[in-house]
């Protein structure tokens, strides 16, 4: 008999941790668990929340353990967070009032929660967000090329958070604490924000990299139901000042492989009023949208060779890969697996290469952590399986694509790049697909304010576009994907208000038409 128990107890997990969450709406309000659920949910889910996919995770600190999202459970008024591996920093997406949601962590000083832990998430998220800030900021100012200059509104609202953050620390009651600390990571935010902006602007400025950059917008395959815009857009995105586009190739249901010259009647048109302009073209391959579910490595290789083929020396660079690590490619109701995904990704880079050493290939994974469906397409996670079996071989360029109203990244911008970059030492990094809300009703996280669509579009275009220019290894990049549809839409030959923010946003970085 205790023989039995010596092996069941060896056989359980040594390690775990269950935490009690203690939660406050921006009124100070504490939440219950479908409060807390609800806090944490996008605009078009609707109670109950279902707890097995809140965007909730543990990352165990000893790195034993693989990540996993946490057990949440309500016993009387308590909340309970659950996992196994021991002590845990939380990863989660926080509503954060005036500047929208944000992908955020909870770390405890770095030392994460251990089992039996009270945890006041609003205090421990603030907290943690601002030792990060401060600690981009020093990287920035002391270690860093070109190093970062604040200028006196950055210093004044760094200094802001500071005092927010201090005069929270003195609240005494829960709720106020909460409320107190709400303000503080507000005011992290903005700080953040307008350093890692200010700080683009200076990369920009700073001639022995100004010519590194690239900036750019998408045509998508609808481009070629509009043929007779062609010129039109084509002047339009000179004027944008965008020096690059990112063309899309359609799936092509006739003629998958690109076999026949016929084919590319309309990309050469639209290829020619580009380079007609001096615009550089990176040609994408095959939207991630539009993977055929009986894709093999041996036919997507065929169509690489030759689209590649034909404009050998017309397109500037190749995207073999977008977004490879979504868990809807081949069909989201019964999608590819990430593995097979992964070998006709590499057929098709390697084809790339093999017909020209020197073209540069560009691959792009999607931006998701906490709201990723599993550890395995999570940004990270794929990160660190695929890295490992070569995912750099044969690619120059490694591009993130940031939808926030799907998965919110704000503060978390700068950890993206971070991640890619210690994962892939060689390669180059850049934003290569950016948007937001394809509609006008807003059905993801709202940025900004839930029903500020416009100006939570033309935000994103600024900073982000600007702070991709502050990033480890990057060559900037946008490439707003719902071009043709939100900034140069059809039927009118006028472009939006978005387009000329943007437009003016490229001006501040000195791209002029």
């Amino acid at each position: 008999m205790i023989a039995l128990l010596l092996a069941a107890a060896l056989s359980a997990p040594t390690d775990a941790a269950t935490v009690k969450i203690f939660a406050y709406d921006d009124k100070g309000v504490e939440l219950d668990l479908p409060g807390l659920l609800g806090r944490l949910a996008r605009a078009d889910e609707n109670p109950p929340y279902d707890p097995e996919k809140t965007p909730l995770w543990a990352f165990p600190i000893d790195g034993k353990s693989a990540p996993q999202r946490v057990r949440l459970s309500q016993t009387g008024k308590l909340i309970f967070a659950a996992w196994a591996g021991g002590p845990a920093r939380l990863e989660l997406v926080w509503p954060v009032s005036g500047d929208g949601f944000n992908a955020v962590s909870a770390d405890n000083g770095g030392n994460g929660f251990a089992d039996g832990a009270a945890v006041f998430l609003n205090e421990e998220i603030a907290l943690t967000q601002y030792r990060l800030f401060k600690d981009s900021w020093k990287r920035r100012t002391t270690d860093w090329q070109p190093l970062y200059a604040p200028g006196q509104k950055a210093k004044d609202l760094a200094e802001k958070a500071k005092n927010a953050m201090a005069d929270a620390s003195r609240r005494k009651e829960a709720p106020a604490r909460a409320q107190a600390f709400a303000l503080a990571l507000q005011a992290t935010a903005l700080a953040w924000e307008k350093a890692l902006f200010e700080h683009g602007l200076q990369h920009t400025a700073d001639e022995r990299r100004a010519k590194n950059f690239r900036f750019g917008l998408t045509l998508d395959e609808t481009m070629l139901q509009r043929m007779d815009d062609v010129e039109w857009a084509a002047e339009a995105v000179r004027r944008s000042g965008s020096d690059w586009v990112r063309l899309v190739f359609r799936p092509n249901g006739s003629d998958f492989m690109y076999a026949s010259l016929r084919s590319f009647n309309e990309y050469d048109g639209v290829i020619d009023e580009l380079k007609s302009r001096k615009i550089k073209v990176m040609g994408c391959v095959l939207d991630t949208a539009q993977w055929p579910k009986t894709l093999t490595p041996e036919a997507y290789a065929e169509r690489v060779k030759n689209i590649v083929l034909h404009y050998k020396g017309k397109v500037d660079a190749w995207e073999v890969g977008s977004e490879i690590n979504g868990d809807w490619l081949g069909g989201s109701s019964s999608p590819l697996g990430l593995e097979q995904v992964y070998k006709i990704f590499m057929a098709g880079a390697s084809k790339a290469k093999e017909l020209d050493p020197e073209t540069e290939t560009v691959a792009t994974l999607y931006w998701w952590e906490a709201t990723a469906p599993d550890r395995e397409h999570s940004f990270s996670g794929w990160l660190e399986t695929h890295a490992a079996k070569g995912f750099g071989k044969n690619i120059d360029v490694v591009g993130l694509s940031l939808f926030p109203e799907d998965n919110p990244a704000g503060m978390a911008l700068e950890r993206a790049f971070d991640s890619a970059a210690e994962a892939l030492p060689g390669q180059k990094l850049m934003l290569s697909s950016l948007g937001y809300a394809e509609q006008d009703a807003l059905k993801g996280y709202w940025w900004l304010a839930p029903d500020d669509i416009d100006g939570a579009r033309k935000d994103i275009a600024i900073l982000y576009t600007t702070a991709s220019c502050a990033m480890t290894r990057s060559l900037g990049g946008g490439f707003w994907w719902q071009t043709l549809e939100q900034m140069l839409p059809p039927g009118r030959r006028k472009a939006t208000d978005l387009f000329k923010v943007y437009r003016r946003t490229l001006e501040q970085l000195g791209r002029k038409e």
